[in-house]
């Protein structure tokens, strides 16, 4: 009798050590769309310093939400390619270093598809003067690739402080 006890002791002990994996679909789902989405958001970064204007309006929708750092406003595309044909024009050369790229997550903290991006923007103004400043942005995107909000923060009166005598 002492045998047959332990042995379905045992047996139960083993059977409630047993877990269930968790369904992670929705997680790996939503990685898959932030790595896709993240080679997105680097080569608009590298069309930027390649003062291709053209190229990086194309990874942009038609309904572009844009969030610059000087206003709380949203912007449209327009506005977009304007502020960045601005840059241009002040700048003669960026490079976008110590780049890195986190995933966006949704309420329930399952990644979404929208990057995260934190770097260091260093600028050599058209006076000669170099800039740099830390640099945060989220960027979101369709079904196509297409990025549908540009939020960026960065210091912009910093900026303008390193170009003054």
């Amino acid at each position: 009798m002492k045998y047959i006890v332990n042995i379905i002791l045992i047996i139960v002990l083993l059977s409630s050590c047993s877990q269930q994996r968790p369904d992670t679909s929705a997680f790996d789902a939503g990685m898959a769309k932030f790595e896709r989405n993240k080679a997105i958001a680097d080569k608009s970064f590298n069309l930027f310093i390649a003062r291709d204007l053209d190229g990086m309006m194309d990874m942009h929708s038609e309904d572009l939400i844009w969030s610059p750092a000087s206003t709380n406003d949203t912007l449209s595309k327009a506005a977009f390619r304007e502020g960045m044909a601005g840059w241009m024009s002040e700048f003669d050369a960026f490079t976008f270093v110590n780049r890195q790229y986190y995933p966006g997550v949704g309420e329930d903290f399952i990644p979404d598809g929208s990057v995260r991006t934190y770097g260091t923007w260093i600028g050599t103004h058209k006076s000669g003067k170099q800039t740099t400043t830390k640099y945060y942005s989220v960027t979101q995107f369709n079904d196509e690739g297409k990025i549908t909000a540009d939020l960026e923060y960065f210091d912009l009166g910093g900026v303008f402080d390193q170009l003054e005598d």
